[in-house]
């Protein structure tokens, strides 16, 4: 959404094993620092989670809510060393796992390889799959029920600037009208439009219409 505040966040100097990348966003209840993560399966995991921890302590403020998303490559349908690392040093930035469900399909295995982070003890969240059909991995939604977001609809005003200057100059200009198209016609008709039409000239000319 175009009214939707966010900032980008350089991260390029952690580019390195890892594919990293970040944003702010600012909302109406709250902040939100998201980062978006593909960590390759054959890297270095251990190099990954020094990096990884880095990042978060460049990042994490108790200002601003943290999610960390993306293909870590960690199977979390099985237990083994890898998982239990990332999930204790995520815990100690108050942020765990919410995808419950397979995330890659492939002939007859499913994996849970794809994740998204963040304090599931502040939101009332739900995470839904939406298969896309453009690659093996289906994306993942997560929904926060109780994030707000301030919309700016720009409403528009119309007034007439009318002070003491104003109608002093408005009352000049007419003394100097001699009204001879009004005095000089015999039709009452003729004569209102004559003069209406110099009064509403010289009323427009002192009191235009402003927008704001």
């Amino acid at each position: 959404m175009k009214d939707i505040q966010f900032n980008t966040i350089n991260l390029d100097q952690y580019n390195e094993d890892l594919e990293i990348c970040a944003l702010k966003l600012r909302l109406l209840s709250s902040s939100f620092t998201i980062i978006c993560i593909y960590r390759s399966p054959t890297g270095n995991f251990t190099y990954f989670l020094h990096q990884l921890e880095s990042i978060l302590n460049k990042l994490y403020k108790t200002s601003t809510e943290l999610i960390v998303c993306g293909d870590f490559n960690i199977n979390y349908f099985n237990d083994n060393s890898r998982k239990l690392l990332l999930d204790s040093l995520l815990a100690s930035f108050s942020l765990f796992s919410t995808v419950k469900f397979p995330t890659r399909i492939f002939n007859n295995s499913c994996t849970l390889i794809e994740n998204i982070y963040i304090n599931t003890y502040r939101h009332d969240l739900s995470v839904n799959p939406l298969i896309n059909g453009l690659t093996n991995h289906d994306a993942q939604i997560i929904t926060l029920s109780n994030i707000f977001i301030f919309i700016l609809r720009h409403v528009f005003s119309y007034t007439r600037k009318i002070d003491s200057n104003s109608i002093s100059k408005f009352t000049f200009l007419l003394s100097f009208e001699n009204w001879e198209d009004v005095f000089l016609e015999e039709n009452v008709n003729i004569i209102f439009n004559n003069f209406l039409n110099t009064y509403l000239r010289i009323f427009y000319a002192n009191f235009p219409i402003t927008k704001s």
